[in-house]
């Protein structure tokens, strides 16, 4: 092999290397955007924590699956956005549905539920907590959006345009 051969091997592994994490990191983002309107994204919990961390909030073990959870905030309000993957789109929107199911003012803290369609999907939306909460499957992804209703819709509809 030449040197100058050499070199372009190089070069070509360097490249596709760059390319490789270039496009990780833009998939990273895509989940949880680093900002969303005035909102910054300020802390970010992953792997074993962020299992631990939704596992305590039900009470019981309940995800399986990697998760992710990311805490957006500015002087105007906060927003807290859980993201679950899974294997398949067809294994998020089965427990969109079961979620969905469970979550009822006669056993929750969550008030004034009800399903709208946005963008072709299914949307699940209610309140409680001082919070508006939607809820949603998106590809592989489970999402549940908690954020101060005075800011609710205009963050997720950004929210969702980002992560489309």
């Amino acid at each position: 092999m030449t040197k100058k051969f050499q070199s372009l091997i190089f070069i070509s592994l360097l490249i596709t290397g760059n390319l490789f994490l270039f496009q990780h990191c833009s998939q990273k983002k895509e989940i949880l955007p680093e900002k969303i309107n005035d909102l910054m994204l300020v802390k970010t919990i992953e792997g074993e924590e962020a299992k631990k961390y939704i596992d305590k909030l039900h009470f019981q073990p309940v995800s399986k699956n990697e998760n992710v959870i990311g805490y957006y905030e500015n002087l105007s309000g906060e927003a807290i956005v859980y993201v679950t993957t899974y294997p398949d789109q067809k294994e998020a929107k089965i427990d969109f549905e079961k979620m969905t199911e469970k979550i009822s003012p006669e056993n929750s803290v969550f008030v004034y539920p009800q399903f709208f369609d946005y963008e072709g999907n299914k949307i699940y939306k209610c309140f409680g907590m001082g919070m508006s909460h939607f809820v949603f499957s998106l590809n592989k992804n489970l999402y549940w959006i908690s954020v101060d209703t005075h800011l609710a819709k205009d963050f997720f509809e950004e929210f969702y345009r980002r992560i489309r």
